[in-house]
């Protein structure tokens, strides 16, 4: 079996950023709405699924000590933590050289936040980094994540649906919407905790044209030919002999 970064085309070592262009590249070549080949739908398939492998923030994180703590002060140790994990809640599993602790995260927790934990009888605090994973990114309490549209979605506007760590979403899209549009879905980032409002769910779109897109353009450039007016033929009357004239 090929590994995820084998399937996107990437080295173990590669920044997610170039996991996302490298699944994105994958997308526009052999997403089903662009090409109808079932090697194809495959092909995409197992690039979506390689690049959540990538990007997927595991359950189970590694905990490790940040410094030796002064005497009589508690240890504080990182802990990094999936999107889905920070939009839910939930418990992580975790290990420092302290020991091992289940630790338990409140829905809305935030990069920065921290949350006490106790690993066998010491009590220690994790500070929280909130993972980007699965094609979201965290800022703040703000979620972003890419939108794709065919063109003839991006042009006549209407309602989508989108998939999001809260659950799946109908979206209205304007009409005309451009690549490179955000749009902003209010409250539904990551939710309030801790006196601080829910945050939004920004939306970046990127238009990608399909085989139906260039279908429907050749029509309405067939369609606009047939409304051109057409111009009136003039007939010049030729030279001929005046019938008075013949014997």
């Amino acid at each position: 079996m090929s590994s995820p970064f084998a399937i996107l085309g990437i080295a173990p070592s590669t920044d997610p950023r170039a996991a996302k262009a490298a699944f994105r590249a994958v997308a526009k070549a052999y997403h089903p709405d662009i090409n109808s080949d079932p090697a194809a739908r495959q092909r995409f398939e197992e690039a979506r699924e390689a690049y959540r492998a990538i990007t997927r923030g595991a359950a189970s994180a590694d905990i490790r000590l940040n410094t030796t703590p002064p005497p009589h002060t508690m240890a504080e140790i990182d802990l990094e933590i999936s999107i889905w994990i920070a939009v839910r809640g939930g418990s992580v599993k975790g290990s420092c050289p302290l020991g091992k602790a289940i630790v338990r995260i409140p829905a809305g927790t935030r990069t920065g936040d921290r949350v006490r934990a106790c690993i066998g009888k010491t009590e220690v605090t994790c500070v929280i980094r909130v993972a980007n994973c699965d094609g979201y990114e965290v800022e703040g309490g703000n979620i972003v994540t890419p939108l794709i549209l065919s063109a003839v979605q991006a042009k006549a506007g209407g309602v989508v649906d989108v998939d999001t760590p809260s659950g799946r979403l109908r979206i209205n899209v304007p009409k005309a919407t451009l690549d490179g549009d955000r749009l902003l879905v209010a409250g539904r980032g990551l939710p309030a905790a801790k006196g601080r409002p829910a945050g939004d769910l920004y939306l970046d779109i990127e238009v990608i044209e399909t085989i139906t897109d260039r279908a429907v353009g050749a029509l309405e450039r067939l369609l606009a030919l047939a409304r051109r007016p057409r111009r009136e033929n003039k007939v010049v009357p030729k030279p001929g002999l005046d019938p008075s004239q013949v014997a």
